[in-house]
């Protein structure tokens, strides 16, 4: 039964490359997206993989930098579902059910400046490359190359988007930029910029008199 569904879904029409060219979706262009429809977040501008089946975008880049990766891995080595930790805050997993977790920790101050993979009707492999050099590897390296890396020194990988069907992820974009402001700096930048006033009750004279002072 399992092969049954392997060689259905590589035969499929809708699961295939052609001109030896992945074709990148528009959001007019997405299966089950009427024209003019709008996207709670913009695509990225090339998502990698042939690109069907269900939407995704992963939410969170405003709780602070990525600091760790789960990637889902089947059975058969392709990748099956995403999930990305922001701060201190792990985002829904994204993708098709199924596979083995596995994860990448990035060390303190570490940031991702480059991906590559491959993929063949599903992603099949990924690989995460950090600001200090060190990479992460997940599935096997099957089907057509593709890599996307900062476009800019200084930025890095801010989140991820990208497309699922049943069985696996069939496409994936990557979101890149300069690091979000921290959200602890923020607050403490807005207390210390608020001024709070104590009412003090002065007597004298017959008469009572309230005062504002500033703390």
């Amino acid at each position: 039964m399992l092969l049954f569904l392997i060689l259905a879904l590589f035969l499929s029409p809708a699961c295939s490359a052609q001109g030896g060219k992945w074709d990148l979706w528009t959001p007019t262009q997405l299966p089950g997206v009427h024209p003019g429809a709008h996207l709670s977040a913009p695509l990225s501008p090339e998502i990698q993989g042939p690109g069907f089946g269900s939407y995704f975008y992963i939410k969170g880049e405003e709780q602070g930098e990525i600091q760790s990766i789960r990637v889902f891995v089947g059975i058969l080595g392709l990748i099956k579902g995403i999930q990305l930790r922001f701060g201190e805050l792990w985002s829904p997993r994204y993708g098709a059910p199924g596979g083995r977790a596995q994860e990448f920790l990035l060390e303190e101050g570490e940031r991702i400046t480059a991906v590559d993979g491959s993929a063949h009707v599903c992603i099949w492999h990924l690989r995460w490359t950090t600001s200090r050099g060190r990479q992460a590897s997940f599935g096997r390296a099957v089907g057509r190359r593709f890599n996307t890396s900062a476009p800019t020194p200084g930025q890095q990988l801010l989140t991820a988007n990208g497309q699922h069907c049943f069985f696996c992820l069939s496409g994936i974009g990557f979101k890149w930029g300069f690091a979000p402001q921290k959200l602890s700096s923020q607050a403490s930048t807005v207390a210390s910029q608020e001024q709070t006033t104590k009412p003090v009750e002065v007597s004298g004279m017959g008469r009572t008199f309230s005062l504002d002072f500033l703390y």
